[in-house]
């Protein structure tokens, strides 16, 4: 019997790290797939809904992101724009298009890890090029592009497998190495134990006033307060509640039996957000963070049962 392909770099690991099943047993390639599809998605809604509908607000001479006006950041060491410094909107656009065809390519798993590398060029370039236009969820847009240009994204859920398994039934499984998806779920503790820490570090945080004001804030909710009758304990709790799920995240991932509980509540609390704030993008790529933690190979299953 043919053993099951495993595909992508083996990692050099080293001490307690080689020994540990978590990070060397390779596991389904459904799961950086799901990663790369939800990232492509989401990016192609990103600059749907909000870059190309603006880019004359955006960029471009005498905009709010006129070259002039960060030609200073740009100038300081480590930070780079491909569109830096260009002042014609439609040059912007044409850039812009081309990030979405990358886009769309990388969700349809052609050629991936290329398009995922233009479209993190890109992506950088734009955060770059208007800097105050951004927030934390465009920097984890970013992170997640550069995860996927380095891992084997391509191994499972491509249009050119879908034709294979049209033509000739059912494909073999396919292994990768775990790396990628144990390193996004670091990335993704770490993301959450920060931002609690710098929340704990503020008073109106550990009091439980912040929830209210961001409530009470129009530039934040979407609904007036007199919509939301909220009692004054529940958004103490609330408040309280996130604070202690961030802070315990890391700690709460270590315990097999809190494992799922967590992660729905990052789900809801993802869902929660994006319902009540305005956020823009940020809870939809941080619920990307989420699906290779979720086990796409059982839909793998449904799905050549189907073809057959």
């Amino acid at each position: 019997m043919n053993s099951i392909p495993v595909v992508g770099t083996k990692p050099r690991l080293f001490g307690s790290l080689a020994g540990s099943a978590w990070w060397t047993k390779p596991i389904r390639a459904e799961r950086m797939a799901a990663f790369r599809i939800g990232m492509g998605l989401a990016l192609l809604v990103d600059i749907f809904c909000f870059y190309l509908p603006s880019v004359h607000d955006f960029f471009g001479g005498n905009s709010l992101g006129s070259p002039e006006i960060f030609a200073g950041r740009l100038a300081d060491f480590g930070r780079w724009s491909l569109l830096g410094g260009i002042s014609d909107v439609e040059r912007m656009r044409a850039a812009l298009s081309v990030w979405a065809a990358a886009a769309l390519l990388l969700t349809l798993g052609v050629y991936p890890r290329v398009c995922a590398a233009i479209a993190w060029m890109l992506a950088v370039s734009v955060q770059n090029a208007n800097f105050y236009l951004h927030n934390s969820g465009d920097n984890v847009r970013n992170i997640g592009l550069f995860y996927l240009m380095l891992a084997p994204c391509g191994a499972a859920w491509t249009l050119d497998g879908l034709r294979r398994r049209l033509r000739s039934g059912p494909a073999r499984p396919v292994l990768i190495y775990p790396w990628p998806v144990r390193l996004l779920t670091v990335q993704l503790a770490t993301i959450y134990f920060m931002n609690g820490a710098y929340k704990f570090a503020g008073g109106d945080w550990r009091n439980g006033q912040v929830m209210h004001d961001v409530l009470g804030h129009i530039g934040w909710t979407r609904f007036p307060t007199d919509a939301l009758p909220i009692p004054e304990a529940a958004i103490v709790a609330m408040t309280w509640t996130t604070l202690c799920w961030e802070l315990g995240f890391p700690l709460l991932m270590l315990i097999p039996r809190l494992r799922l509980p967590t992660l729905l509540i990052g789900v809801s609390f993802h869902l929660g957000t994006m319902a009540l704030f305005q956020i823009a993008m940020f809870p939809i790529y941080m619920l990307c963070l989420y699906l290779p933690l979720a086990p796409w190979e059982a839909c793998d299953r449904r799905l050549d049962g189907a073809v057959r």
